[in-house]
């Protein structure tokens, strides 16, 4: 055990008791609760292999149980996380992985784009396929990473549905952006979905991802906080920023014109232990960065 972690298993008594009245009064507000009725085609873009986890699995089970078809495209290989697996043996396993939560969330299809683990970008191969999948698709609601994030790939694919839906003539659905490494301020969420029934479900998924070395509490912590976002507060909910199309355009293109570092500004939110650290590191900057661009 290193220093650092036998710190952090003293303090934890006292950390996660904190955590938790700390972040319940920051996640109060009185938001109506969403249906996700009529939505019968969902597309989710997924960077990486475990963000459709993440971010909105209880959710996107939620579609299903709702009888909605959801299609999941991985934009990366998956062969940059971090593991003991040699990078062939990991992108096979990640995908292998996939397979069991397709069952689990309810996954019409999935489909890879395969590029590099840290490749994401807007060329114009990359557009154009993702326009052929969202022509093929024909979605209700785009599901996709959000611009502010800690990772580059999560920005990148932002950046490259704005891009692809420059180029589309007609799109009438809506983009919900989902949180990843960094969380949203409560006063930005405008879509809430009560996932009580289906958080056993993500918790689930997330026990399949045993290729990579990462930790996932301090994700399904912050599910069970934003419960308190609804009127009448929930066990467990996932929360979204909802954009139409044109919104979410300015909202990409506004913050790619600041050339912004989001790793070195922002840390992940994956650990229960850190989350206080995470979610308020540069907390004015992140909300100036929301109120700027939408």
């Amino acid at each position: 055990m290193s220093k650092k972690e036998w710190v952090m298993d003293i303090a934890r008594p006292v950390n996660r008791p904190l955590t938790r009245k700390i972040l319940k009064n920051h996640y109060n507000a009185s938001l109506e609760l969403q249906s996700l009725e009529g939505e019968e085609r969902v597309l989710v873009l997924a960077p990486h292999m475990d963000d459709e986890t993440i971010g909105p699995g209880a959710t996107l089970r939620k579609h299903a149980d709702n009888g909605a078809e959801i299609h999941c495209l991985f934009l990366t290989d998956g062969g940059g996380s971090v593991s003991d697996l040699s990078e062939e043996e990991l992108k096979k396993s990640r995908k292998a992985e996939i397979d069991q939560v397709m069952e689990i969330l309810k996954l019409a299809d999935v489909s890879y784009m395969d590029l590099p683990d840290g490749g994401v970008s807007s060329k114009e191969a990359n557009i154009q396929y993702l326009k052929r999948k969202i022509e093929e698709v024909n979605p209700d609601v785009i599901y996709t990473t959000p611009y502010v994030d800690a990772h580059t790939d999560h920005t990148a694919t932002a950046q490259l549905l704005a891009d692809t839906l420059k180029q589309l003539d007609r799109f009438d659905g809506v983009v919900r952006m989902y949180e990843i490494n960094c969380a949203f301020p409560p006063d930005f969420i405008n879509y809430l979905v009560d996932t009580s029934d289906q958080y056993g479900k993500k918790v689930q998924a997330t026990e399949v991802f045993a290729s990579q070395a990462i930790a996932f509490d301090g994700f399904l912590e912050l599910n069970q906080l934003k419960g308190n976002l609804a009127e009448e507060p929930v066990q467990s909910a996932e929360g979204f920023i909802q954009l139409d199309k044109d919104a979410f355009i300015h909202h990409c293109d506004t913050l790619k014109e600041k050339e912004l570092n989001f790793p070195k500004i922002f840390k992940q939110v994956n650990r229960t232990d850190t989350l206080l650290w995470a979610i308020f590191k540069n907390y004015d900057q992140k909300k100036d960065f929301y109120r700027h661009s939408i």
